[in-house]
C-alpha cells in the first residue's frame, strides 16, 4: 500500500500503528501526487474501503444524513455525526478519517466543542465551512447556497485553527481543513481570496467547493500554493472524472470523490429492490459467508474460541 511504504521510507519506523491518525495523513500530504480520498457514510462502508486499500477516507456528512433519511440541509446535529465518526475510526483500521464538521455546528464555542470532539473520536481532520447555518450541499443547491461574509469565515476558520491547538495540547493531534462554498453564489475571485486568506491564517488544508473546470482549479493552485489543497468532484455517468493524476498535475494533494459509495449504495439496493419485488429473488449477491466476514463474524468468532470465559 502507499501509505506503508511512505512512511516507511520518509519516517524509518517499523509499523504504520506507530503514527496518529492525523501523523499519516500529514505524511500523505507531505508525499508526492494526489491521493484519492473516497466518501464514506458509515463503519460497514468505511471497513469495506479500508480493506479493500483506501489511504484515506472522508466522512461525509451528505452520506450520514441521507443514511439517516434527511437531506443534506443542516439537519444533522454534532452529536449524531460524532457518533459515526467514532464508529467510522474504529471500522478504519487505522486509515486516517477525515471528518465533515460542517459549519462547526453553530457559534464559535460550538465550532471549538467540533473540532475538540471529532479530534477526541480519532479523526485525522475536521473540515470547516463557510456557509450560512443551516447550510445546504452545494451541488445540490447551486446558486442558492448562503455564505458568511468573507470577515465572518475567516473568523471561522480562526476559531477551528484555536481549537486544533488547543486539542494538540492535550495529546489528540488533528488538522483543519478550511473550505469555501462560495464560488456558486460569489464568483470565482472571492472564492480564492478566501482560501488566500485561510492559508495565510495557517489552515491544514484548503478546499474551494463546486469550482466550474479545470481552468478555474489551476487558477486556486496557482494563487494559493503556501499550503496543501484537496479537490472534490461529483462522479457523473455523463461526464469523466478527474484521475488523481490529473489532480495532482492541477496542483492539488487530495482527491476527493465524497458521495461516489452513496451513488453505488442507492443504485445498487433500488435494482436489487426493484427485482426482488417483482421476481422474488434478486442477482449480484454477495455471498453470506462474504457478509458475515465483512460485518466481522469470523473475527469475533475465533476470539470467542481462544478467550471463551462462561
Amino acid at each position: 500500500m502507499r501509505l506503508a511504504t511512505i512512511i516507511a521510507g520518509a519516517m524509518q519506523l517499523s509499523t504504520i500503528s506507530a503514527l496518529s491518525a492525523a501523523a499519516k495523513l500529514r505524511t500523505l500530504l507531505q508525499a508526492p501526487g494526489a491521493v484519492l480520498c473516497p466518501g464514506v457514510h458509515d463503519a460497514l462502508s468505511t471497513r469495506v474501503f479500508a480493506e479493500a486499500g483506501a489511504n484515506v477516507l472522508f466522512l461525509s456528512g451528505f452520506g450520514v444524513s441521507a443514511c439517516r433519511g434527511e437531506p443534506d440541509a443542516g439537519i444533522l446535529t454534532r452529536v449524531e455525526m460524532e457518533e459515526v465518526a467514532r464508529q467510522c475510526v474504529a471500522a478504519a483500521g487505522g486509515v486516517p478519517l477525515i471528518v465533515d464538521g460542517d459549519t462547526g455546528f453553530g457559534g464559535a464555542s460550538n465550532l471549538r466543542r467540533t473540532v475538540h470532539g471529532f479530534a477526541a473520536a480519532g479523526a485525522a481532520a475536521v473540515s470547516i465551512e463557510d456557509q450560512h447555518c443551516p447550510k445546504k450541499c452545494t451541488f445540490a443547491a447551486g446558486s442558492g447556497v448562503r455564505v458568511v461574509d468573507r470577515d465572518a469565515a475567516v473568523a471561522r476558520v480562526r476559531t477551528a485553527l484555536k481549537a486544533r491547538d488547543e486539542s494538540r495540547e492535550n495529546g489528540r493531534d488533528v488538522l483543519v481543513i478550511a473550505r469555501t462554498d462560495c464560488r456558486a453564489a460569489l464568483g470565482l475571485e472571492e472564492a480564492i481570496a478566501r482560501c488566500e486568506a485561510f492559508a495565510a491564517l495557517g489552515a491544514d488544508v484548503v478546499y474551494a467547493e463546486n469550482l466550474q473546470d479545470k481552468e478555474e482549479y489551476a487558477e486556486l493552485s496557482l494563487r494559493v500554493s503556501s499550503t496543501h489543497l484537496m479537490l472534490a468532484q461529483l462522479q457523473r455517468g455523463d461526464a469523466p472524472s478527474l484521475s488523481p493524476d490529473d489532480v495532482a498535475n492541477l496542483g492539488f494533494d487530495l482527491s476527493l470523490v465524497g458521495v461516489t459509495a452513496l451513488q453505488a449504495y442507492i443504485a445498487t439496493l433500488q435494482s436489487t429492490a426493484k427485482s426482488l419485488l417483482a421476481t422474488g429473488a434478486a442477482s449480484d449477491l454477495a455471498p453470506f459467508d462474504e457478509v458475515k466476514r465483512v460485518v466481522g463474524f469470523d473475527e469475533l468468532l475465533d476470539f470467542e474460541e481462544r478467550y471463551a470465559c462462561d
